[in-house]
């Protein structure tokens, strides 16, 4: 293209959205997907350690379920606090920001003395995890045009369990041969890795500039623009005043008619990844309470990763032929079914990674379908808003997974029993979006 000024001050997005994308468009998009996967492994590393960590430390099952669960509870902090950063402040500053606080976690889990200065890195970790998908997801979007959109988020959110996979590889050997905390040293080098690739890489998003209008924005604003092959614009376009506060905005998904589709849903998201959190946190050390080893419980857990990268793609093609809605029950209903049966395996190593693949498939196709819910419950200009609540307080949620099945461990329930109580979370999920009804945004048209 060329680079002569364009004189109207019309949104410069709506050319970013319209033209091919250009090869820097690619590597910035590319690059946040690989930052989203960094997330993946930072966020599973936890497991790999387990069984190491619980045999050198001599933890109790109650106490191994609270450290599994420490980064979860910073999950949910960071994405309730730093979506609302990324809004104010920056895209690209909030995901450099982030980065650094999981380097920082990182490095301390692997310096660890004991199981509280653990835990401590941990939460401290999950808070920058939480605070990355905001972030992320809105400089994906906002990076590609109008018609790879929908695809660089679908990878963005494969990105996840795909990055655990791959770092996984790398997991599991490295607890073949050094010590258990390798699996944070590692996470903490290719976080280093990652900081400057994206700092070179990824400008902030044009769309953000338009909005807030920070010092310096044309400036800023034509340096992204130039970069990627569009012609700078002469002047800012018009700032778009809301017709009310944040506060407002955030209160009103808690008001009446959108109260009772915000805590239901919520309700579901909670007790459904109450679920899921307790299936891939404890997979490796369930493994080793079986008599295998731990590279045995990796590998089921490598598996188990697999099968959540494959949900992105059959979730799209099931709602080619059903509802997103109905194609979130019949997760549900086989993420229920598939737990209970993952945990009454014990003899057969092969059929236990077999299960762990399909109960990963079915549990990250109905989150899929979670997002999707949340997406279409609310009016465009309470989307954002909406998504962050329920994802937020579902993060937060999510930590009683772990916690809880650790404390039915300690209170002496078996593995059987303990599967069916979890994985009655996805049932009670289930049964919550069936009294919601077919829709649930009816009461907040667009």
């Amino acid at each position: 293209m060329g680079t002569c000024v364009t004189e109207s001050a019309a949104n410069p997005q709506v050319g970013l959205d319209h033209a091919p994308m250009s090869r820097p468009q690619w590597m910035a998009v590319s690059v946040a997907i690989m930052i989203y996967g960094l997330d993946g492994y930072d966020a599973g590393s936890i497991s790999f350690a387990a069984p190491g960590m619980t045999a050198e430390w001599g933890l109790t099952p109650d106490t191994l379920g609270w450290v599994l669960s420490m980064e979860l509870i910073g999950m949910g902090l960071g994405s309730l606090l730093f979506g609302n950063l990324a809004d104010r402040y920056g895209r690209r500053s909030t995901i450099l920001g982030c980065q650094f606080i999981m380097l920082l976690g990182m490095t301390g889990a692997a310096m660890a003395a004991d199981v509280v200065q653990l835990s401590a890195m941990r939460v401290l970790t999950g808070f920058g995890i939480g605070g990355m998908l905001p972030a992320i997801a809105a400089i994906v979007a906002e990076h590609s045009n109008q018609r790879q959109r929908s695809l660089m988020l679908s990878l963005m959110f494969i990105g996840y369990p795909l990055g655990l996979v791959l770092g996984g590889m790398f997991a599991r050997s490295l607890i073949q041969t050094s010590h258990w905390s390798s699996v944070f040293t590692f996470g903490a080098v290719i976080t280093a890795i990652a900081l400057p690739l994206v700092w070179a890489t990824v400008p902030e998003s044009v769309a953000w500039l338009t909005r807030k209008q920070p010092r310096n924005a044309l400036a800023r604003m034509n340096a992204v623009l130039r970069r990627f092959g569009h012609p700078p614009v002469a002047a800012l376009p018009p700032v778009a005043i809301a017709a009310s506060g944040g506060l407002g905005r955030g209160v009103a998904i808690l008001r009446p008619p959108l109260a009772r589709v915000t805590i239901l849903l919520t309700l579901a998201y909670v007790a459904h990844v109450t679920c899921l959190y307790f299936i891939l946190k404890w997979i490796p050390q369930l493994v080793v309470g079986l008599g295998y080893t731990a590279t045995d419980g990796a590998d089921v857990l490598l598996w188990t990763m697999i099968g959540a990268t494959a949900a992105g793609p059959l979730f799209a093609v099931a709602t080619r032929v059903s509802s997103v809605r109905d194609a979130t029950l019949i997760s549900l209903a086989g993420s229920t079914i598939s737990v209970w049966l993952f945990t009454r395996i014990d003899t057969d190593p092969s059929l236990l990674k077999a299960m762990g693949a399909l109960a990963g498939l079915l549990m990250t196709a109905a989150a899929i379908g979670f997002y999707s819910l949340l997406a279409t419950a609310y009016p465009a200009e309470l989307r954002a808003g909406g998504i962050g609540f329920g994802i937020g307080v579902g993060r937060a949620g999510a930590s009683l997974g772990p916690a809880l099945a650790g404390i039915l461990f300690a209170s002496g329930f078996l593995l059987p029993q303990v599967g069916l109580f979890m994985g009655t979370g996805c049932l009670l999920s289930l049964i919550l979006i069936l009294v919601l009804g077919k829709q649930p945004a009816s009461a907040a048209p667009d």
